[in-house]
């Protein structure tokens, strides 16, 4: 009986197994994939920048050097041994170091002397062991000015592990300034650009993995795995990572995760054929301009059985990561409008975000996984409330509307920590949109743009706010608003803000502090003022404050303000105009230039008193000239000069004895008579 009821479990098990072989092909990630490890055996020749103070750290990534120069100085003569600074790379990837030399080089600068004399030594440290190299005598003589000091340590070959650790010192046991001055002093420079102190090692640096590919539909999905003591920074930094298939790059973005403290890179490749494919799957990893350039190569086989049914992207179970290094594209454009509700002045706020890149798709995928309860704790996502998100909804690959509008309501509660966390979106929300203790009202809306697929595509997200604040108390409208990143999230971005008042408020006195960079105007009309922010490629550094001073005062409103102002412009003008009716206008027509600087000043937005100031005082000067112009001359009958007297002769006519006056010498001469009109002729 036994024996009936195992035999007919086995059946049954098998059935299930065979039921279930169908869909198991469309599971895509449930499992951790193979790997095979391509790289790296061998170390490589890496230049590792000293950055930090004194005691530093040793770095291959020359985007860490900072803007300032960091230094040590020596002001005096010395004859005993001084450290001038000790810097690290921490633990170190294991494996094996070459016998080689390893080249160090420092910046210097000589002040106030003819130069120096330096006895110095650099030394390498790994792990137990010390190798060294001191100056000669043609490297001990530094000149005035600014210069290098080379030193070539040679290091034995050794094998280091995971808890080694390499360590840079420089000290000098002498230095003697030759025609010091008062202030002679030698000072060593490092950490910037401009004076970028490294040294040359030859060390191991990772190891990189190719995973077995994933085949879903006819998308490809194929992983470089990134294992290196320097974690994200490794991607984040690097110049460039590529996948080639049978030696044509993998085009579009790949998709990065994490796996433990591995980096996971995923392609997606479209260009596999129906049936078996034999392939050479190869990833090369540029760490640094100059190299060294990283790689490695292996075979797979895939058998595609569809070529449909993928989406070209691929989904992974894990949060993926929010940079490569490279950032995302950021638009803001921002629309403010100042009114005057029941004697207070409220502030209604739209913030809009076009986001691109590894940012959209991360942003995608937290809106697929709203309630996951499988996320890190680190997450900026864990712990929202799913709200009616159900199962099946989640993890899709698709939002449907259930998760955008839970999204809207999560981000409404939480959006400080979505956008200000480290593990979010990085941007300082209070100096974007505000802070939430001053919002009457905030709503959130999200805009897929056409597509609702977890995919790389742009997302726009807004925010819309209502604020009340007091009137004449300054406030900032704008602040620069990107956090010191640990990892770039974000290329630059462009920006576009305008800010319009009602008839009745103003945003009295603006100004913009710290930067030229940003386009800025603010005017004024009779309708309203119209504040103006532009600007593209604004970089993650740039600082920048535009200050508000809103009021709803009755001689800030612009349209008060334009009857206020026209008004003392018209008595000015109609009063000296009637002054002026019977005197000389040439002086008061010169001075009406000075309408149109009333004008300027009142649409540059300069305060009311400018305004107000100038238009009085145009009326002034209008009247005092109108008041002391010259009367013009008035000519009677009287006054003008007596016609001058001709002697003209003259004939009586025969008919009517006019006298008609003969004005031409020449004969014969018709002349008609004033009196009779008949014709004279004359002929002597």
């Amino acid at each position: 009986m036994l024996d009936k009821v195992l035999e007919r479990s086995v059946h049954f098990t098998l059935i299930i197994m065979m039921l279930s072989l169908p869909f198991s092909s469309g599971i895509i990630g449930n499992t951790e994939a193979q790997s095979t490890v391509v790289c790296c055996d061998d170390a490589h020749v890496v230049e590792l920048f000293l950055i930090g103070g004194s005691t530093g750290e040793l770095t291959p990534f020359s985007q860490l050097l900072a803007d300032e120069d960091s230094n040590a100085v020596i002001a005096n003569s010395i004859t005993s041994q001084e450290t001038v600074g000790v810097w690290s790379l921490g633990r170190v990837w294991p494996g094996a170091i070459p016998e080689s030399t390893w080249d160090f080089v420092m910046n210097y600068r000589v002040s106030d002397a003819g130069g120096a004399q330096i006895n110095a030594t650099a030394s390498v440290k790994i792990g137990s062991q010390v190798f060294s190299d001191s100056t000669n005598i043609e490297s001990s003589v530094l000149s005035e000015g600014e210069g290098q000091i080379q030193f070539s340590i040679p290091v034995s070959e050794m094998s280091v592990s995971a808890s080694s650790e390499i360590e840079l010192e420089l000290s000098a046991r002498s230095v003697i300034f030759s025609v010091p001055g008062g202030d002679a002093e030698l000072e060593f420079l490092w950490g910037s650009e401009s004076v970028s102190s490294s040294i040359t090692a030859e060390i191991p640096l990772m190891e990189l993995s190719i995973d077995e590919p994933q085949i879903e539909g006819g998308d490809i999905y194929l992983s470089a795995v990134i294992d290196s003591q320097f974690g994200l920074d490794a991607l984040a930094y690097s110049e460039s990572i590529e996948m080639f298939v049978d030696g044509l790059k993998v085009d579009g973005d790949p998709i990065e995760t994490k796996r433990g403290d591995s980096i996971v890179v995923t392609w997606t490749w479209l260009d596999a054929k129906t049936g078996t494919n034999s392939i050479s799957v190869s990833v090369k990893l540029n760490l640094q301009s100059n190299g060294p350039l990283i790689e490695g190569s292996t075979q797979f086989t895939v058998q595609v059985t569809d070529t449909g049914g993928g989406t070209g992207t691929f989904y992974p179970n894990e949060e993926p990561l929010r940079t490569s290094g490279v950032g995302s594209p950021l638009s803001i454009t921002q629309l403010i409008d100042l009114s005057s509700d029941d004697g207070n002045l409220k502030m209604a706020k739209t913030t809009i975000l076009e986001i691109d890149g590894e940012m959209a798709f991360w942003m995608r995928w937290g809106m697929d996984h709203i309630g996951d309860n499988e996320l890190s704790q680190t997450s900026v996502l864990y712990g929202w409330d799913p709200g009616s998100v159900g199962e099946e909804e989640r993890e899709s690959r698709d939002i449907e509307n259930v998760e955008k509008e839970q999204f809207e309501r999560e981000v409404e509660k939480r959006y400080r920590t979505y956008m200000s966390d480290v593990n979010g979106m990085q941007l300082l929300s209070s100096k974007l949109i505000g802070d939430t203790g001053d919002f009457e009202t905030i709503s959130v809306s999200v805009d897929l743009l056409g597509e609702t697929r977890v995919v790389n595509h742009p997302v726009e997200l807004t925010f819309s706010t209502l604020q009340q604040i007091n009137s004449d108390e300054q406030i900032e409208l704008l602040r620069s608003f990107t956090m010191t990143q640990t990892a770039p999230l974000w290329q630059d971005y462009s920006i576009s803000v305008e800010a319009k008042s009602s008839v009745l408020t103003s945003f009295g006195v603006s100004e913009m502090l710290e930067t030229d960079y940003l386009d800025y105007s603010h005017t004024r009309y009779p309708w309203g003022e119209v504040i103006k922010i532009e600007a593209t490629s604004v970089t993650l550094e740039e600082d920048f404050t535009i200050i508000v001073k809103p009021s709803d005062s009755l001689i800030y409103g612009p349209m008060s303000l334009t009857i206020i102002t026209t008004l003392v412009v018209l008595f000015g003008l109609v009063s000296s105009l009637s002054m002026t009716k019977n005197k000389h206008r040439r002086f008061l027509l010169l001075e009406l230039t000075l309408l149109p600087v009333v004008v300027l000043i009142y649409i540059f937005s300069f305060p009311p008193e400018y305004v107000l100031g100038a238009s009085v005082g145009s009326s002034s000067i209008w009247f005092l000239t109108a008041l002391v112009s010259p009367k013009r001359l008035k000519v009677t009958e009287q006054d003008k000069p007596a016609p001058q007297q001709v002697n003209v002769p003259t004939v009586n006519c025969p008919s009517c004895e006019t006298m008609i006056p003969v004005l031409s010498d020449v004969r014969p001469l018709r002349v008609a008579c004033d009196g009779c009109g008949k014709t004279i002729k004359i002929v002597g």
